[in-house]
């Protein structure tokens, strides 16, 4: 009897958003890979001794010599060390919210990414090439920990354009709205790039709609910013609001992969499934052209190789970073004659990975501020 391949799985967990790891596990899971999971918990994505500790039982328990995870980005080098040097096959993903300084490549560890500061860039090139004089920000305390501000910043490095940044404290105080809508109001900005996740999106979702700020100037966001509220607000009297994305739920263009998760879980996929499938993908063109030998030296040279198609568009990975790349795409917020809600691509941002080489070249400064925990996590 042929025997069964075994995946080890390392997956966080998040009070933000609890469905995360679930959504992970479908998306994976919607590949109907012929393969047994062994899945661990790490946490919030901030230990990086955890993580070993789960690989090293993963492949000194199990046998397991092909791991997939979601991960953060503090200490992430040594986990990646680790594998490396112990011949381990690491298909990770992430959200992309750091900037990704000194991101030499790893021997057998593939990185796929949601891509978020790489978005962020891309709104700064678009947004400078609009000739926009003025722009101010607008975040929470969590959200302004991560790396979209400086990502944002590299792009405007020849024509600073930033007005002002208004932060909502931790603690919002009584009046918060007023305090945000005076602030945006006083610099008249072109226009404001606001990212808020979770709670604080929630949170945030209240603020606008009392100050009404989103009605006087366009708001550029991360997909993190929408929720139900806002989407609300924004139908009971329409104005202008655009998000950066390398994926949006709702787009045309990958909507096999929509039908088909909400055919089988009854649910609209998030940003996590999609990661989860992508991985999946990956997974199964591995295992499929492996021919059975799952060698790692074997695994690396398919991975080379890797060109298959996925929801967001052509999967390989760069050979200077071992990281995937996608174009990023701006989309309009739209209502049709029924009043319902959709996304429309209205620009398509090429993206040959710039970006990413950039600050793989760039040393890391002594002091990169912001929280350890792998971004939605906490």
């Amino acid at each position: 009897m042929e025997d069964i391949i075994k995946i080890g799985i390392l997956i966080p967990k998040s009070q933000q958003y609890p469905t995360l790891d679930k959504d992970f596990m479908r998306g994976l899971k919607l590949n109907n890979l012929n393969v047994k999971f062994f899945v661990e918990s790490i946490g919030i994505g901030a230990d990086e001794k955890m993580i070993i500790d789960k690989i090293q039982k993963l492949n000194f328990q199990e046998d397991i010599s092909i791991i997939v995870g979601f991960f953060g980005h503090y200490n992430m080098s040594e986990v990646y060390n680790y594998t490396s040097k112990n011949d381990i096959l690491l298909l990770a993903a992430d959200t992309g919210a750091t900037m990704p300084y000194e991101t030499s490549p790893y021997k057998g560890v593939y990185i796929n990414s949601f891509g978020l500061t790489e978005s962020c860039y891309h709104l700064g090139t678009y947004l400078t090439a609009k000739n926009y004089q003025k722009v101010v920000t607008s975040t929470s305390f969590y959200d302004s920990g991560y790396g979209m501000l400086a990502a944002i910043e590299y792009a405007f490095k020849e024509k600073p354009i930033f007005s002002g940044h208004y932060i909502t404290p931790f603690v919002p105080r009584e009046d918060e709205s007023e305090y945000m809508g005076q602030f945006i109001n006083s610099y008249e900005p072109d226009a404001v790039f606001a990212f808020y996740s979770g709670l604080y999106a929630k949170e945030n979702a209240d603020f606008v709609s009392q100050n009404k700020i989103t009605k006087k100037y366009p708001f550029y966001v991360t997909p993190f910013f929408i929720n139900d509220k806002i989407l609300e607000d924004y139908k009971n009297d329409p104005h202008d609001l655009y998000v950066v994305s390398s994926w949006m739920q709702n787009d045309s263009d990958n909507s096999n992969f929509t039908e088909d998760y909400k055919n089988k879980y009854s649910e609209v996929p998030t940003v996590f499934s999609i990661l989860g499938y992508e991985n999946g993908l990956i997974l199964e063109n591995l295992l499929l052209n492996a021919e059975n030998n799952l060698s790692t030296s074997s695994l690396i040279n398919q991975i080379d190789k890797l060109n298959i198609t996925g929801p967001r568009g052509n999967i390989e990975f760069d050979k200077d970073t071992n990281r995937t790349i996608f174009n990023h795409y701006m989309y309009k917020l739209n209502f049709d004659s029924s009043n319902d809600i959709s996304f429309n691509k209205i620009e398509t941002f090429v993206n040959d990975g710039q970006f990413t080489r950039a600050f793989n070249s760039f040393t890391k400064p002594d002091y990169v501020g912001g929280w350890q925990n792998a971004y939605l996590c906490h």
